[in-house]
């Protein structure tokens, strides 16, 4: 571990209030995607979303049939993934090409990450249900109409399912979109707001802990949860 630059003192001060060689030095730092370590670390965050999906649906009342749970849970999965890459993306566009703002990757990844599941969560929330009544859909629902006689939960309609995974990730990237018109807005807060909220952590390897462990898995734990709830098919008096 390396030692800290100038104290617990220092660490707390606001990271606009640290001296510029200081600020560029601790930029230079930290890279969200930059050898062995941070590829553990996608694996990880990946295995503690899958867990957290599983112990959701075991605590759930009343349960979800497994191969329902598995269908809507895909959804999250997907979605996650593309959020996930785009996220690293923006970073790394962000820092790239808004250097001057002293912001470095983990800073944006981070503000990122802390946008999707707050407000992001809201947008998709929107996004799905204009999308049901365009589409005339219901979310979580796979089958094949009231007149089939077919109990959906035990054959659900695949087809459906797919357009329902194409409709949600299109949902997810342009919410992925709108969050990133809107950092692009006000840059000069968000790096700031980042950098104070981040750079208490002098050590390379743990800021990246703290980015990309620590807050996806706190912050994906509460959209999971508020996602699933609106996901998932809620009419229990439609059998078909």
């Amino acid at each position: 571990m390396q030692p800290p630059v100038g104290g617990s003192a220092l660490a707390l001060r606001s990271f606009a209030e640290l001296p510029a060689d200081v600020r560029h030095a601790r930029q230079e730092q930290c890279h969200i995607f930059d050898g062995a370590f941070a590829i553990f670390v996608q694996v990880l965050l990946f295995a503690i979303v899958v867990c957290t999906l599983v112990l959701k649906w075991w605590f759930e009342q009343p349960r979800r049939r497994f191969g329902i749970f598995l269908l809507d849970s895909s959804k999250q999965i997907v979605g996650a993934g593309a959020i996930h890459v785009a996220n690293m993306l923006c970073a790394m566009i962000f820092a790239a090409q808004l250097e001057h703002h002293e912001g470095d990757e983990c800073a944006w990844y981070w503000v990122n990450i802390m946008i999707d599941t707050t407000f992001g969560v809201l947008v998709c929330y929107l996004l799905l249900k204009i999308t049901e009544m365009l589409f005339g859909y219901d979310s979580g629902h796979y089958g094949k109409g009231a007149t089939s006689g077919i109990n959906w939960e035990d054959n659900p309609d695949y087809k459906k399912w797919a357009a329902q995974i194409c409709v949600w990730c299109c949902i997810v990237m342009t919410m992925k979109l709108i969050v990133a018109a809107i950092m692009a807005v006000a840059p000069e807060f968000w790096v700031s707001f980042a950098n104070t909220c981040t750079q208490w952590l002098e050590d390379d390897s743990q800021r990246l802990v703290f980015v990309m462990i620590v807050t996806p898995t706190v912050m994906n734990m509460f959209q999971f949860l508020v996602t699933d709830s609106f996901l998932k098919f809620k009419n229990k008096l439609t059998t078909d």
